[in-house]
């Protein structure tokens, strides 16, 4: 039974996960919920399950993932998003009410349960990419979502860390380490540190005054807030190994928060991902900051 499996099957409706558990499980990498639809597995092998919830059940799904305490929940419900213990990820759709910040999800009809899964040595390919003659290089990963950027993060980090670097990671949705309580469930080295659960900006300003790393791992770069912490711990002279969603250059170039970290060398390189279902994320392609794409 694979970690993810004893972490989220008993907070399931106990026939979906009954169900899920008489097929075939390795390599599922999505498990889509919708009311009055069938489970939809997605990965290594697609496939519709014969558990069709009502609006009901979907509540009770809810209920479960968090734990039969929907208001101890309140900012997921309001980012419509949540991460399990163990990194597991789960997207939420339905009905919300309230204005601006005080809007929440109050009826989930939908979940996006994507399962986490550390893939030790999915980095080896990178490994080379990120340390040269001059050190490690700060390194932005860019790819579509879905594609294992993750992934590639949580096990660069953890065979930087294996050498002796210290690693500060901003696990700002608890995605990269899988926290609970603070303490991570997924394999992030020895010498890595994790602030889990505030705005990743926030994060990697508290980390690069207090813990003081050599390098700083945070997953999907987004706004300026996000540029802005970026562009402090470069002229701290901490290096960079980052995320960011685009699917190529032009993509990137068209990120005005972004693409300025590219022009002004907070970022050595830019490296694209692609992944097949089912497969470790590859390397596709590579950008070299201040040039034209390679390859």
């Amino acid at each position: 039974m694979e970690q993810w499996e004893t972490q989220v099957l008993p907070l399931l409706p106990a026939s979906l996960a009954k169900e899920l558990q008489a097929g075939e499980l390795a390599g599922a990498e999505e498990i889509r919920i919708r009311v009055n639809r069938p489970v939809q597995v997605l990965g290594k092998n697609n496939r519709l399950l014969q558990w069709t919830p009502t609006p009901a059940m979907c509540q009770e799904v809810l209920l479960r993932l968090c734990r039969q305490s929907i208001y101890a929940y309140g900012p997921e419900l309001a980012a419509c998003y949540m991460t399990l213990p163990g990194g597991v990820r789960v997207g939420l759709a339905g009905r919300m009410t309230g204005v601006g910040e005080e809007a929440r999800l109050v009826t989930a009809t939908g979940f996006n349960i994507r399962l986490a899964r550390a893939i030790p040595g999915c980095a080896d390919p990178l490994m080379g990419m990120l340390l040269g003659p001059g050190g490690l290089r700060s390194t932005l990963l860019l790819s579509a979502p879905g594609a294992g950027k993750t992934t590639m993060l949580r096990d660069a980090a953890r065979q930087l860390s294996l050498r002796g670097m210290k690693v500060c990671m901003a696990d700002e949705r608890r995605e990269l380490a899988g926290c609970d309580d603070g303490v991570p469930t997924l394999d992030v080295g020895p010498c890595t540190d994790v602030l889990e659960g505030c705005k990743k900006a926030q994060a990697m300003s508290m980390l690069v005054r207090g813990m003081g790393p050599e390098v700083l791992v945070t997953d999907e770069l987004a706004g300026q807030s996000d540029a802005d912490a970026v562009l402090e711990a470069a002229g701290c002279g901490v290096r960079i190994l980052a995320s960011a969603h685009g699917d190529g250059w032009e993509d990137l170039k068209r990120r005005k928060s972004l693409f300025p970290l590219i022009q002004n060398g907070c970022f050595t390189q830019v490296i694209l991902l692609r992944r097949q279902a089912g497969q470790p994320p590859r390397l596709e392609t590579v950008y070299r900051a201040k040039e034209e794409p390679c390859g």
